[in-house]
């Protein structure tokens, strides 16, 4: 089941999802709705609204814009550094981060990039 929560964060509510328990991954594109598919059991996943997207309101930023809300998101949460799948938008935000040492994958296909980020 998908639980939605927010985070009051540079001025806006970061609105995201979280599903599961287990070890944090971050699923990263332009809004939660982005990752239709079942989520596979074992983890606790993150869907993020970015800025302007879905359920977050606020102004079109640049990637490197959004990158700094993903990075205030995993700080206020205290989640490390999990491993970051991207899609779409996500996949713009995610090569500023993997700049930063990140850990980012791309996930067209979830199963194949969960595989990779946790070595399963």
């Amino acid at each position: 089941m998908r639980r939605a929560g927010y985070l009051h964060l540079y001025g806006l509510n970061l609105v995201f999802d979280r599903v599961g328990r287990g070890p944090a991954v971050v699923l990263l594109a332009e809004e939660a709705s982005r990752w239709p598919e079942d989520l596979p059991p074992g983890y606790t996943f993150y869907l993020l609204d970015l800025p302007g997207f879905g359920r977050t309101g606020g102004p079109a930023m640049t990637p490197e814009e959004l990158a700094e809300y993903v990075a205030g998101f995993l700080a206020m949460l205290q989640l490390g550094s999990p491993p970051l799948l991207v899609r779409g938008v996500g996949e713009a935000v995610g090569a500023v981060l993997a700049e930063r040492g990140y850990r980012v994958f791309g996930a067209e296909d979830l199963g194949a990039a969960l595989q990779e980020a946790l070595g399963s």
